[in-house]
């Protein structure tokens, strides 16, 4: 039986790229769904009846506009479920944000954005994550966020990196936030600069330095999706 996991993509271009594939390389069949064309999200029992995972990729909005993003409202309620135990998430920027909205915690605008390739270091819990755990001591990972993260009352801090050092947590067993992206390639980020009015006038800088880390970051994150699919297979096998 394969691993099944649900991707929720907030808005065109923001889609999962080569973590997904990492994904399938793992042996997950990915569902990727789209509200934003009015494709449904997933009640919560869709995974307890047999779904696997959840991923909550990123997006330019607000992770508390849930007027403007009807889905938001669905979304975070599969979050609840996967940090009370019910199935694994991991979540992506955006996602990480909602995870931490709808777990007590929360947003703050940050002064500037930060765009770009910066350096995460995992926290003493990481050495111990079942997903985490395969992180260097000193790691690049791709940033492009305005907003950032609060942890809630009780998450596990993870990693800190940067003047924004919420950049991975856990809450419970296995719901996994995480402020950076690890799907992202210097193209994608190219694209979002060319519709964000706010981005950098160094943005073709920053599409140039993420490039010329492109396979650091691949060595680093491959193994999360790896890892995050072994979790899965084996999280639904001790349900069985």
């Amino acid at each position: 039986m394969h691993t099944r996991i649900v991707l929720i993509e907030h808005e065109n271009g923001t889609g999962p790229q080569r973590f997904g594939r990492w994904l399938q390389d793992a042996g997950a069949q990915t569902e990727v769904i789209r509200p934003y064309k009015g494709e449904k999200v997933p009640e919560p029992e869709t995974f307890l009846k047999g779904g696997d995972g959840l991923i909550v990729l990123g997006g330019a909005a607000s992770a508390c506009e849930d007027a403007q993003n009807p889905w938001f409202r669905a979304t975070k309620k599969l979050l609840v479920a996967s940090a009370e135990g019910y199935f694994p998430s991991l979540n992506i920027c955006l996602g990480g944000q909602m995870l931490a909205v709808a777990t007590g915690g929360g947003i703050r605008k940050r002064p500037h954005p930060q765009y770009g390739v910066y350096t995460i270091t995992p926290l003493a819990p990481c050495e111990d994550d079942p997903v985490w755990s395969c992180l260097a001591p000193s790691t690049p990972v791709i940033l492009y966020h305005g907003d950032e993260i609060i942890l809630p009352q009780g998450a596990t801090h993870l990693a800190s990196g940067s003047d924004s050092p919420n950049q991975l947590f856990r809450i419970g067993r296995c719901a996994w936030g995480t402020q950076f992206h690890p799907e992202s390639t210097g193209n994608q980020l190219a694209t979002w600069f060319a519709s964000n009015q706010d981005a950098s006038v160094g943005s073709a800088e920053i599409v140039r330095a993420v490039k010329a880390h492109e396979n650091e970051i691949e060595t680093a994150m491959r193994p999360v999706a790896e890892a995050f699919v072994r979790y899965c297979r084996e999280f639904r096998e001790a349900l069985v």
